[in-house]
């Protein structure tokens, strides 16, 4: 993942620097050097953190047990589950409190409890489109235009479809390489249009969507984008593909061992310049001495 978000990451402000520079902020040039580190995508530098405390937290759930650990369970849903029907309440934002969140969830259900049937499943995502539903609408009587804010990342509605629609899929088993070749590119695509110059030059200068809502077959139109930039990228993401194959992917680690072995022979020729210096002080006071 590192490999491929330092590769864009360049690329990108590469881009934008030769022939849209006018949204690229001299910040986010420098960023761009260091994408993860300077959290260029929220996604990306959240999930690499959540990925560095997952040893600890799934030890730390472990010793908590199956009556704790579905206690705490119960706790997180309630603070930011049934609290994420009311605006303004305490929510999370994007970072990697919003994976440790939903990994307390799963990690409940995968270790103690029955695995759901297909008709709990079915009931399940049914609810959640239905919480979705009537919070919509009972915002919207209240005067509160906030549709969109009840599907944001981290709402209950939303983990129960997701959680949902990931368990019915975890049953099918299928396989099309079609399909698995356009995955491997979805992380791509991702970081294509949510590289904030992007951002700015797809939704507000090329499409502007707000423009399309009171249009004939708005919904047709805006589908049709979203596809054909979906495609254009990872058509793009073809070719770092093909470039990775015949170069980096060629041999794997090597740049690292490279790497370790300058680092391993600059410090075995310091520790034996060390250890000369030692013997040359040795002697010399050895000498004063005789004398």
């Amino acid at each position: 993942m590192e490999r491929e978000l330092l590769f864009w990451s360049l690329i990108l402000v590469t881009f934008y620097l030769v022939f849209d520079r006018a949204d690229l902020s001299m910040k986010l040039m420098a960023k761009s050097v260091m994408p993860l580190s300077m959290g260029v995508w929220w996604y990306a530098t959240s999930y690499a953190i959540f990925l560095a405390l997952l040893p600890f937290l799934a030890k730390g759930l472990k010793a908590l047990g199956r009556e704790y650990h579905l206690a705490l369970a119960a706790t997180v849903l309630v603070i930011w589950g049934l609290t994420s029907f009311i605006p303004g309440m305490i929510e999370i934002n994007d970072g990697f409190l919003g994976f440790i969140y939903l990994f307390i969830l799963i990690s409940a259900y995968k270790w103690y409890m029955k695995p759901f049937t297909t008709r709990q499943v079915w009931l399940m995502i049914g609810t959640g489109l239905g919480f979705y539903t009537c919070a919509s609408i009972t915002l919207s009587l209240l005067g509160h235009d906030m549709g969109i804010y009840i599907t944001g990342a981290w709402k209950l509605p939303v983990i129960m479809v997701g959680f949902g629609v990931f368990l019915l899929f975890d049953r099918v088993t299928f396989h099309n390489r079609t399909i698995n070749r356009i995955a491997q590119s979805a992380f791509a695509v991702y970081l294509i249009t949510e590289y904030a110059v992007s951002e700015k030059l797809l939704w507000v200068r090329l499409f502007n969507l707000q423009n399309l809502y009171q249009q004939p077959l708005a919904i047709l139109q805006i589908l049709g984008i979203l596809l054909a930039i979906y495609a254009a990228c990872t058509l793009i993401d073809f070719i770092r593909q093909a470039l990775f194959a015949v170069t980096i992917d060629r041999r794997r680690g090597h740049w690292f061992e490279l790497l370790w072995d300058k680092v391993s022979i600059r410090v075995h020729n310091h520790s034996l310049s060390t250890d000369d210096r030692f013997i040359r002080r040795l002697r010399s006071l050895k000498t004063m001495n005789n004398h």
